[in-house]
């Protein structure tokens, strides 16, 4: 279901590949994608760029996703080991060693719209459609979006998104700023790999630098950040 390539120089592209299931991630799904994740930064790639084919990804395969969690844990697999990978897999807390660059066409629900905000650059096709409906069954988004989307867009706008399970259209996303481009349907992907390959032909640790500076930055006050920002600047240099 997750397929790996390197499309450009230096450049990863990671697709969730199962259009039958509109690419919902089921628990083996999660899994590999956690191995992909790790497999690309021990390979050394300077940019990734996460796609699906086809639509995005319509979350986790609640068909199977359930029972295969509870089978693993009544199996006896440690539930921090467990929920390890599955958190793994969408980048939650993972300190990834390189820019993510996500390409969106179609639906981006659930666990899709938990990964896509996760990564550093985002670009979508205009007809793509983002959700969070774990409201509506009766549970709540828990890998990330929830403590991140406030963060990322503002109270109003990620309320509006988690407490409503509407779908939403990628102009709406570009207009809140969870989008970084919205361009043509069909030409996201295109524009993602631009992106990272305009990365990529820059020095590795100044890349490396940049992306650790800001993330550990936003963890603390703007005293703290300064801090960061000068120490990771005088390691460059």
């Amino acid at each position: 279901m997750i397929r790996v390539e390197t499309p450009r120089p230096h450049v990863a592209l990671v697709t969730l590949d199962k259009p039958a299931r509109r690419n919902a991630l089921d628990l083996p799904g999660f899994r590999a994608l956690a191995q992909a994740w790790r497999d690309i930064a021990k390979n050394g790639a300077r940019v990734a760029v996460v796609t699906g084919a086809g639509d995005f990804s319509s979350g986790a395969d609640l068909a199977t996703f359930p029972d295969d969690v509870a089978a693993a844990l009544r199996g006896g697999e440690p539930p921090e080991h467990l929920w390890g990978d599955i958190h793994g897999a969408i980048l939650r807390d993972a300190d990834v060693p390189f820019p993510v660059v996500a390409a969106v066409e179609g639906i981006c629900y659930g666990a899709g719209f938990e990964l896509v905000g996760a990564t550093d650059i985002r670009v979508a096709g205009e007809t793509a459609r983002f959700a969070t409906p774990e409201v509506r069954h009766g549970f709540m988004s828990s890998g990330g979006t929830v403590a991140r989307l406030p963060r990322q867009i503002g109270y109003a706008p990620a309320m509006q998104i988690l407490l409503t399970g509407d779908r939403f259209p990628a102009s709406r996303l570009r207009e809140w700023g969870f989008l970084n481009e919205v361009v043509a349907a069909g030409a996201a992907l295109d524009r993602a790999l631009e992106i990272a390959e305009s990365i990529a032909v820059h020095p590795p640790a100044a890349v490396d630098g940049i992306k650790r500076a800001v993330r550990e930055g936003l963890r603390g006050t703007l005293s703290d950040a300064f801090t960061i920002e000068a120490r990771i600047g005088a390691e460059l240099l």
